[in-house]
């Protein structure tokens, strides 16, 4: 009888722990073909009055600089129109200052970037990435410029965004920031 009892619990525990196991690998490729929109996304188009954008702006102290929200605790600016609506995003992807004078250093944005970029892609890098996705000019901007000594602009219009690199474009900088546009 004992054995039987020692039978009948190991095949009990072998069903529960099955079970259980199933059941959790199955949640884990249910959660891994759910696609996370970026937030900066979800935000662009939105007026700052929107409950999403609003929320945000309060739960991360952003400072209001017109045209500019400064979210400087995620690696923020929201830029504006006129009409209060959200038509970019600054992504500072390095401890870095802003694009406002005087306003100080941001902290580095954590959150995924457009096209698979990483933080420490350097030019070179993001051509080469931005080439394998068909965007740009076999990846290279629609317009380059270099408005100051320290930053070069890159402009890729089809995709809607503009990195500006740390340096001029006969080095391989680093990026410095990404603007995501509506």
């Amino acid at each position: 009888m004992n054995q039987r009892f020692k039978i009948l619990s190991l095949i009990v525990f072998t069903l529960v722990t099955t079970a259980c196991s199933t059941g959790s690998f199955q949640t884990e490729s249910n959660e891994q073909t759910v696609t996370k929109i970026p937030l900066y996304k979800l935000m662009l188009g939105k007026p700052l009055t929107d409950n999403v954008v609003a929320d945000f702006i309060a739960s991360n102290h952003c400072a209001e600089v017109m045209p500019y929200m400064l979210c400087k605790e995620v690696g923020m600016d929201l830029m504006t129109d006129s009409n209060q609506i959200i038509v970019g995003v600054f992504l500072y992807l390095n401890k870095a200052p802003g694009f406002v004078p005087n306003e100080g250093d941001f902290t580095p944005y954590k959150g995924e970037l457009p096209f698979g970029l990483k933080f420490y892609d350097t030019m070179m890098a993001v051509e080469y990435k931005l080439k394998r996705q068909g965007v740009g000019n076999a990846g290279l901007p629609d317009a380059g410029s270099i408005p100051d000594r320290m930053h070069y602009i890159a402009n890729y219009q089809e995709a809607r965004i503009t990195i500006i690199y740390n340096s001029g474009p006969d080095e391989d900088p680093l990026i410095y920031a990404i603007l995501v546009n509506k």
